[in-house]
């Protein structure tokens, strides 16, 4: 199995987590700093997927782009994070969440994408 195929379940998963953290937040049951620690190890994560997807062999197009636009969601998602505790402004917490929404997608994406590149993989090498 492939090192990106793995890379982007796990990044799913923690997104998920991500998510519910979120929601925790939003009605007061915890503190900022969990989210957060949460929101780089998703940025940690997202950046190994697109290493990995990168370099693999035999390139998968798809799957390298989608990695791509998952570290650059991201990169907008903490953005907005901080501007929305920063301002409390209800329209960037509203772009905060959907663009979280984004980034769940993109990564169940990836996650389906992965099954299907080691499908293809595997056929190709006659297993």
């Amino acid at each position: 199995m492939k090192a990106s195929a793995v890379l982007f379940r796990v990044t799913a998963i923690v997104v998920f987590l991500q998510l519910l953290l979120g929601g925790l937040l939003t009605f007061d049951f915890i503190s900022p700093e969990p989210h957060i620690i949460a929101g780089f190890l998703v940025f940690f994560l997202a950046i190994a997927t697109m290493a990995a997807a990168l370099v693999s062999r035999p390139p998968f197009r798809p799957m390298q782009i989608l990695s791509v636009v998952l570290v650059l969601l991201v990169i907008v998602q903490i953005i907005l994070g901080f501007e929305t505790l920063a301002t409390d402004s209800q329209f960037v917490a509203w772009l905060h969440f959907v663009t979280a929404l984004a980034i769940f997608g993109v990564t169940i994406s990836g996650t389906f994408m992965a099954l299907k590149w080691n499908h293809m993989a595997g056929a190709r090498s006659g297993q």
